[in-house]
């Protein structure tokens, strides 16, 4: 079984965050281990965060570490570099994937981080995947926007050249195709599927997402294969509700 550490924002409700997080996972046949870097309120005009205290995070990452391995790391919601390095310095021997997903505004605009493009790129390596969807990855290359598919794996190789061990860039924000584009050293594939009108209530994919891939590359898959499998989760949570 994939023991997978979740480092996220907790959202009460579950529909984002640390929640939909362990859902996935377990989901996935995983074992998650939630780990708050926030808690927050995100409701239809309430918005307010506060990060967790850096050095519970610490102990937090090193008690679940007493308990047993860690065979993949999903990292979410980062509310700053004390947090982040809290991080770092609690995983520094651990040798597993972790799964970057920079997020740095929910999907109404609002800010979540203050985590600076700096601070994301000097998280690369050859085990870490990171998981931008097109406004994220233009953040990050100083980009005016990445819209189409071409320009998706333009950036995903963009990234892989900045050290990275493999990029997904996320197209669901997209307008037209389901693509994700997919870019590790020497390769890029293209991850097609069919659009699914999901309900309103149905959020947190880039959540889901992330953490399914982690669960499965915890389990030991190919960055492809568990890209694929994370893909299809998310498909069938967006057609179901269900995981």
């Amino acid at each position: 079984m994939s023991r997978v550490l979740l480092l996220a924002g907790h959202e009460p409700t579950g529909r984002a965050g640390l929640l939909a997080d362990a859902a996935a996972v377990r989901a996935m046949g995983g074992a998650p281990v939630a780990v708050p870097t926030a808690q927050t309120a995100q409701g239809l005009t309430t918005f307010l965060w506060q990060a967790a205290p850096a050095r519970v995070l610490k102990a937090q990452v090193a008690a679940a570490r007493e308990l047993g391995p860690l065979h993949a790391v999903k990292l979410g919601m980062v509310p700053d570099a004390a947090r982040l390095s809290a991080i770092r310095e609690a995983l520094e021997d651990v040798e597993a994937w972790w799964v970057v997903d920079p997020v740095v505004r929910t999907s109404r605009g609002q800010r979540l981080s203050k985590l600076s493009v700096k601070h994301y790129l000097g998280l690369a390596g050859p085990r870490v995947l990171l998981t931008p969807n097109l406004d994220e990855a233009a953040w990050l290359l100083g980009l005016p926007a990445v819209e189409t598919v071409e320009e998706a794996a333009e950036a995903g190789r963009t990234l892989v050249a900045r050290g990275f061990g493999a990029v997904l860039v996320k197209g669901g924000h997209r307008e037209r195709g389901a693509v994700d584009v997919l870019c590790t050293p020497g390769t890029t594939r293209l991850l097609t599927g069919k659009r699914v009108q999901r309900s309103s209530e149905r959020r947190g994919t880039g959540c889901r997402l992330a953490s399914a891939l982690a669960a499965e590359l915890g389990r030991g898959r190919s960055v492809e294969a568990a890209a694929r499998r994370a893909k299809a989760h998310v498909s069938q949570y967006l057609r179901t509700g269900k995981g």
